[in-house]
């Protein structure tokens, strides 16, 4: 009888030690599995920022041209200025004060102008480094229609760096009631690039099924809407079927070719709104006609 005891408990104590092993497996895996996530994620923000590289060159290079030409042609005007007043003042006519006047108004249009182009600058590299922050989100205040706009016009130019013939019309519906609110300017520059490269991507696939009338355009709307605000992203390029509309937001899920997509676009999208901003997305899409994603987050 005690043979028979010690023999069970032998055997119950085996059949722990594998659970446990098994458990501790599986466990390993898991770390494993999500180590694997994290690098996977971190490349495709790599890739998202290279493929930036075109539309943020192109967008900063509009505002330095303004910052020189004004600043050559504010110049000029100190040097008409210091002219009028080197002048003695028994010499200086009604038409030479008039001048000065108009001289300095001019200057000080022309240096509020270099004052707005370089802060656009600024603004365009403070996304570009918040685009490679690895501590986290971090939520600020933020001029939310300027960072639709900004980030619509830079997913728009990188495509237009790789393809020249690749036109589309950029609408803009962006409510001012919203000003700033509480976002991750890294992660919320993100989801408008996703989201408008998609719509790019649609398009130019419409484009080259030679549609007749076909008026390529990407709509931007935002709204304020009680404690909400509400943002939408239209395009009229081919459209997403139906079976699968539900499965967009799945790690690596993709219809793009290979190459062209790693299927984690809509899924960091879909985190960056749900878990970051406690919001929610939503896409309806009409085969062949229109996709819009609706997004809303709380007001924070």
């Amino acid at each position: 009888m005690t043979s028979i005891m010690g023999a069970e408990t032998t055997s119950q104590s085996d059949s722990r030690s594998a659970d446990d092993a098994e458990r501790n497996n599986v466990l390993e895996l898991n770390q494993e599995i999500e180590a694997y996530r994290q690098k996977i994620f971190e490349l495709n923000k790599l890739a998202d920022i290279g493929q930036l590289s075109a539309g943020i060159l192109h967008e900063i290079k509009n505002p330095v041209s303004f910052v020189n030409n004004f600043s050559r042609l504010s110049q000029g005007l100190v040097g008409e200025i210091l002219e009028i007043i080197e002048k003695a003042d028994s010499d200086k006519t009604e038409d030479d004060i008039a001048d000065q006047k108009d001289l300095l108004e001019t200057l000080s249009k022309n240096l509020l102008k270099i004052n707005e182009n370089g802060k656009r600058i600024e603004r365009i590299i403070q996304g570009m480094l918040a685009q490679t922050r690895s501590d986290g989100p971090f939520l600020e205040p933020t001029d939310l229609n300027q960072l639709l706009e900004e980030y619509t016009k830079l997913a728009y130019q990188s495509l237009r760096g790789e393809d020249k013939d690749f036109n589309v019309s950029l609408n803009f519906t962006l409510d001012p009631q919203i000003g700033e609110i509480n976002i991750s300017r890294g992660e919320f520059g993100r989801v408008i690039l996703n989201l408008v490269n998609n719509a790019c991507y649609a398009i130019n696939e419409k484009r080259k099924q030679e549609v007749a009338g076909f008026d390529p355009v990407i709509r931007v709307f935002s709204q304020k809407i009680g404690d909400q605000v509400e943002i939408r992203i239209i395009d009229n390029g081919i459209g997403i079927p139906p079976e699968i509309v539900s499965r967009l937001f799945q790690p690596f899920f993709t219809t793009k070719p290979p190459g062209k997509g790693t299927g984690l676009g809509l899924a960091l999208t879909y985190s960056a709104i749900v878990e970051t901003h406690k919001g929610k997305i939503e896409v309806t899409s009409t085969l062949g006609e229109i996709t819009e994603f609706k997004i809303t987050i709380p007001v924070l």
